[in-house]
């Protein structure tokens, strides 16, 4: 068996691998085989479910099982097929319907927990079989009598979480805390920020994006998104930021801005208590210009921008189909800020993009829709842009020398074939000037292939 401590925050789209070995050996051929999971808070030992995993080819000497857990409030049976007698009770498996096991007591194992067995598991311990125990957050051993010593380290009363050796190399532990707190050891207070909607602006709003947008003087400003749940019957949400910003924009519904916060200094470990009324929301530039100015390139409109700030004295931010623009106490541009950057539907979130189906690219600007073998479609989502070819994924630089090995073989090839079917000779048979064809087409194809690839690796 083996023993995972799984901590969302940390092991999140993470992949473990077992090597798992059947428990005779050599292996019955003449018994079934399975494997069983079983999930427990390690917190306070309680059990949440179990899943049930068939080996799908049992005559053969090794399996590769790959699988995802997901964990579900299944309702357990009221009626179940398996007499587990006073010493277990029937659980239900999360992943299959209709498939029962007997979860027993402590001190007692078998498929109907008819076996008792002594346990010698330290008494703070959950003992599974007489071999089996899960062992409390701070211990660990066989037996669960060992006690870990550097789980002392956690500030505010943070809850420290040992890291596997298997997965983790770099640091012994792991401090969860509360929300509002940060830092290797939760050391640090994040800046605390809570927004009141008003009643009218929230109603029948569950969701809402925030957006964070950090200026710098020389540079391109950077531009977070996160998705925020409000609770039903509330008005009220806690953002908890631990990154510079300078502003904050909240979209309510699809392009529907209110401007929540503005500042031109970030204090670190800040409380902010803010309001959302509509005088802060964000028109669209067509709501305040009239039609003529809607037919202006973009770079003859921005000009009048300045303009509408004064011309508009409560206004606090506008955008048009690329920035987002802010009004200060002097009625200027305060700043520009691009919301949409992502193509075809996409967003970003914590500056990763996430793309609507049949798009990939760092702007959602490329699409798959009508290809099925080509290039874009098997290579495009492993190409990790702005690296050198050295440090591309291993699919990559294979693909890159298979490729030139083809190109290298198939041009002296081609080469040879046009000089040899050249011959005037040779081209006296009907077959001959179809080969001589035939190999131009030949090379001309291998080049537009080469051409493709390429473009694809450097775009």
């Amino acid at each position: 068996h083996e023993q995972i401590t799984y901590v969302p925050k940390r092991d999140c789209n993470t992949k473990f691998n077992f090597y798992l070995l059947y428990p005779d050996q050599p292996k019955n051929s003449s018994s079934n085989y399975s494997i069983h999971i079983d999930i427990y808070n390690k917190t306070d030992l309680t059990y949440w479910g179990s899943w049930h995993l068939s080996i799908p080819f049992q005559f053969l000497p090794v399996n590769r099982i790959a699988t995802q857990l997901f964990l579900s409030s299944n309702e357990q049976p009221t009626i179940c097929p398996l007499s587990c007698g006073i010493h277990g009770k029937c659980i239900a498996y999360i992943n299959k319907n209709s498939s029962y096991f007997c979860k027993c007591n402590q001190g007692y194992s078998g498929v109907y927990c008819q076996k008792e067995h002594n346990c010698s598991c330290s008494s703070d311990s959950l003992c599974i079989t007489s071999s089996i125990c899960i062992c409390p957050i701070n211990k660990f051993g066989s037996k669960c009598y060992l006690k870990y010593s550097f789980c002392q380290s956690c500030e505010n009363n943070g809850l420290c979480i040992p890291n596997d050796n298997r997965f983790h190399l770099t640091n012994n532990f792991t401090c969860l805390c509360q929300e509002e707190l940060y830092g290797i050891r939760y050391e640090n207070t994040k800046n605390q920020i809570v927004i009141e909607f008003n009643e009218e602006i929230i109603k029948k709003i569950s969701l809402i994006f925030v957006h964070y947008i950090t200026a710098f003087q020389n540079a391109k400003h950077q531009h977070t998104t996160t998705l925020k749940k409000i609770i039903y019957g509330q008005n009220t949400i806690k953002l908890f930021i631990t990154q510079p910003f300078h502003i904050i924009l909240i979209e309510i519904s699809k392009q529907n801005y209110y401007l929540a916060v503005l500042r031109e200094r970030f204090i670190q470990s800040e409380y902010i208590k803010t309001e959302i009324f509509s005088n802060q929301k964000c028109f669209h530039i067509n709501e305040l210009l009239n039609k003529t100015f809607e037919l202006y390139l973009l770079y003859n409109r921005i000009k009048y921008y300045p303009l509408i700030c004064r011309q508009y004295t409560n206004l606090m931010c506008f955008y048009d189909e690329f920035y987002m623009c802010i009004c200060d106490f002097d009625r200027f541009l305060f700043n520009q800020t691009r919301i949409y950057y992502c193509q075809n539907n996409g967003r970003c979130f914590h500056d990763n993009i996430t793309c609507s189906d049949y798009y990939y690219g760092i702007k959602c600007q490329f699409s798959t829709k009508g290809f099925f073998l080509s290039l874009d479609y098997i290579l495009a989502y492993h190409i990790k842009p702005n690296l050198l070819l050295s440090n591309q994924p291993l699919l990559i630089q294979i693909s890159i020398g298979i490729t030139t090995l083809i190109f290298i073989f198939r041009l002296i090839s081609g080469i040879l074939s046009i000089l040899t079917f050249h011959m005037k000779k040779i081209q006296d048979v009907g077959c001959g000037f179809y080969l001589f064809i035939s190999s131009w087409n030949s090379m001309l194809t291998l080049i537009i292939l080469v051409i493709k690839f390429w473009q694809l690796i450097l775009s």
